[in-house]
């Protein structure tokens, strides 16, 4: 089994979930394409398949990036979901945002890499137009299910590492953390009968000749 095949269908899934709601999101609509996109280092190699990155312009342009303030993870989703699930106050995390563009959107605030964007970027989307200094407003729901595609996403990649989207590509190895196991989602009760029959449609979405439950332990896709 090939797990970027699975995460591409994940973004896929996504996508297509997604396109029935009505979002004020649009082309050039960058407000939230800063320096502070957190990916882990699966996402790192589907978007490096994009030929735009093997630009060395662009590669300058994010090499520069990265040496600039940016935000720095110290913490990945599963990690404080495990603390949440064990009633334990999660530390602290230490990353602090930084002002600046993503340096992978062209003069007119279009992203290069939009087919291959990560699951940061697809999931940041808003019902209502954003200010400058706005924040996105969504559907409770869309945010549980954004959640947990975090959670399966960086499940899918527990051998690699998460980091800051420009540590990831610029190749130093530098501000990485470890990925961590599944360790089951963050729902409400009143949740869980919709969010159950989201995970009854999601595990059976194709991947090559399987489906994405193939990819994940028998139990993730059953609420208890």
């Amino acid at each position: 089994m090939i797990k970027i095949d699975a995460l591409q269908a994940l973004y896929s899934f996504y996508d297509d979930f997604t396109d029935r709601l009505d979002f004020s999101c649009g082309p050039g609509c960058s407000t939230c394409c800063s320096v502070n996109v957190s990916i882990t280092s699966l996402e790192a190699a589907y978007l490096r398949r994009h030929s735009v990155l093997s630009d060395t312009r662009l590669q300058e342009r994010i090499n520069a990036a990265n040496r600039r303030p940016h935000f720095i993870p110290t913490l990945t989703t599963n990690r404080i979901a495990h603390h949440c699930r064990h009633r334990q106050e999660p530390p602290e995390e230490k990353g602090m945002h930084a002002p600046g563009p993503c340096p992978l959107l062209d003069p007119n605030g279009l992203c290069r890499v939009y087919e291959n964007r990560p699951f940061s970027c697809r999931a940041m989307s808003s019902i209502q137009k954003c200010q400058a200094d706005g924040e996105a407003v969504m559907p409770p729901f869309l945010m549980t299910i954004n959640l947990a595609l975090y959670q399966l996403i960086e499940h899918l990649d527990v051998e690699g590492t998460s980091g800051n989207m420009l540590d990831m590509l610029a190749g130093d190895g530098r501000n990485r953390i470890s990925n961590t196991p599944f360790p089951g989602f963050l729902i409400t009760d009143r949740e869980k009968p919709p969010f159950q029959r989201f995970l009854n449609t999601i595990k059976i979405y194709a991947v090559n000749s399987g489906h994405l439950a193939d990819f994940f332990p028998l139990q993730t896709f059953h609420l208890n």
